[in-house]
């Protein structure tokens, strides 16, 4: 509708074409005016190379940017491709899992992926992808860098003692379990997801039958380092351990949308004790407050990340789309924990250059999570 670039192009948005293609808040607006002005002057008389896709593409991505939310975002039809990839079961990438906190660190490195062949372990700082330094680097640019066609390379400098290390790997189609579990000494099940993927929910529900088969005495989920991901999986784990009931509660601008998503249940009366951590977050943090507020279960770790937000990915024309947050979400017991997060039943710092893993001599907040469910084990018998 810009893309003329004419004299006349101010008038004809403003007047012709202002009844069915622009909103009424814009048809008088000076702003818009001035933004149309800005664009015809910029086509007509900068020296600078540019065009229409261009400048377009960079007024979306500004009143995005005004927004002031790191979760809401203008994706181009790669971008959104390379979402949709990231919740797939499989993706091309080297095998890791990232955190964006204050800086880009290895999460978890994946079994017999190309990241595990170099010798990448959790904990590592990138610094920089293909050259590109991470400081600052918004999560779906860091995203775009670690993914591609499979064949091709990517080359990750990363933080080595006092200096840096190169790793040129090649990406692969990997295939992404995002569930793992097995038996723990004392009848004590152990589950790790790692994210909530269009497939998590299948994954749980095979893995937990797969634990009752042992006859557990109680369960110890591990979420921690856990950035969420699609709410309608993180739903169906939880019918699996929260009784029939409200798990959440979502509130958006228009209140007639307003909705509270329940569990279907069964659910379970085995004690559940939850792991959690600073990067425990969104989907993560639902279950987690569902587990905490209506089981009974609790929670052992630090204190969660804080994402009390919903997005929706809303497509747009050409294979675009807009990641927008949309809703804020609230606990079973109507608690909003934006910026707040969770705070565990018990509190066991994290000890530093030790990854979360499922083997307890190795792990002290597994050791801790054992011992507070080993308690409840007991206390529950006691009461029979």
């Amino acid at each position: 509708m810009l893309m003329a670039g004419s004299s006349g192009a101010t008038w004809w948005l403003t007047t012709r074409a202002s009844q069915s293609q622009i909103p009424p808040s814009m048809r008088t607006s000076s702003q818009f005016r001035r933004f149309v002005s800005t664009y015809e002057l910029i086509r007509r008389q900068s020296i600078w190379k540019n065009s229409p896709q261009q400048l377009l593409l960079g007024a979306t991505n500004g009143m995005v940017n005004t927004l002031h939310d790191q979760f809401s975002d203008y994706l181009t039809g790669g971008q959104t491709a390379n979402l949709n990839a990231m919740l797939d079961p499989t993706y091309v990438g080297i095998g890791i899992e990232v955190s964006f906190k204050a800086s880009l660190v290895i999460q978890a490195v994946f079994p017999g992926t190309p990241a595990a062949k170099a010798g990448l372990k959790a904990g590592q700082q990138i610094v920089a992808i293909n050259g590109h330094a991470t400081h600052g680097m918004a999560p779906q640019a860091a995203m775009d860098l670690l993914h591609g066609r499979a064949g091709s390379q990517v080359t990750l400098t990363i933080r080595h003692g006092t200096g840096t290390r190169r790793f040129t790997l090649t990406r692969r189609t990997i295939a992404f379990p995002t569930v793992s579990s097995t038996m723990l000494p004392g009848g004590i099940a152990y589950l790790d997801i790692s994210e909530f993927g269009q497939d998590t929910g299948s994954q749980v529900q095979a893995a937990w039958h797969q634990l009752l088969a042992h006859h557990p005495r109680g369960l110890v989920l591990d979420l921690r380092g856990k950035p969420g991901g699609e709410l309608t999986q993180a739903l169906r784990v939880a019918d699996l351990w929260v009784p029939k009931g409200p798990v959440v509660t979502l509130k958006y601008k228009n209140q007639k949308r307003d909705e509270t998503l329940d569990s279907t249940g069964p659910g379970t009366r085995l004690p559940i004790v939850v792991l959690v951590n600073g990067n425990t977050a969104s989907a993560a943090e639902i279950l987690s407050a569902a587990i905490q507020e209506r089981q009974g279960g609790e929670l052992v770790g630090t204190k969660t990340y804080g994402k009390g937000i919903v997005q929706e990915v809303i497509p747009l024309s050409g294979g675009a789309s807009l990641k927008l947050t949309v809703a804020r979400y609230y606990t079973p017991d109507g608690d909003y924990i934006e910026h707040k997060g969770l705070t565990p039943n018990v509190l066991v710092k994290e000890p530093a250059a030790i990854a979360p893993s499922d083997v307890p001599s190795q792990d002290p907040q597994l050791r801790a999570a054992i011992r507070v469910l080993e308690q409840r084990i007991a206390k529950d018998s006691g009461s029979r």
